[in-house]
């Protein structure tokens, strides 16, 4: 009698083979995959940042109220805007947190790589004018750059400009 069936399929030691080389693989690879490069980390908050920024100025254009950005070395950055009093006044404290589209607090903290060199606080006025420095410069410089990625802000006109 023949044995018609053919075997098919794979041995045991070819699947642990397999399976120790993905392994191998994924321990060398999976590293440098996960891990952003500074220059990355770096131009991705000089963005972040300068939107945050363009987003202030707008909500305080928009509800006629200041709106003040604080943004401090290590701990990132947060957008406040005055308490509205009656008929619309605006209060002299900056403690509610601006909101973005989807709900969520104008705020970030920086990644890893990337920071500002210095503290600083920005106020955007109801005008269009801005007080606080007009020179935000991001802590490294990315390969390819002669300069730091430097964000700099209009005081006349609040008009944020990114490198």
């Amino acid at each position: 009698m023949e044995n018609s069936a053919a075997v098919r399929g794979f041995t045991l030691v070819e699947l642990c083979c397999v399976i120790v080389i993905a392994g191998v693989l994924g321990a060398l690879a999976g590293p440098r995959i996960l891990d952003s490069s500074p220059a990355f980390n770096q131009r991705g908050y000089t963005d972040e940042l300068g939107a945050a920024l363009r987003t202030a100025g707008e909500v305080a254009l928009a509800n006629g109220c200041g709106v003040q950005v604080t943004i401090t070395p290590g701990a990132g950055f947060s957008a406040m805007q005055p308490v509205l009093g009656p008929g619309n006044s605006c209060t002299a404290s900056y403690s509610v947190p601006v909101l973005q589209a989807d709900g969520t607090a104008l705020s970030a903290q920086p990644p890893r790589n990337a920071d500002v060199t210095a503290a600083a606080t920005l106020t955007f006025n109801s005008n269009g004018t801005v007080a606080g420095p007009a020179n935000i410069v991001v802590a490294g410089m990315p390969a390819g750059f002669t300069t730091p990625l430097t964000i700099q802000v209009d005081p006349q006109s609040g008009f944020v400009t990114l490198p």
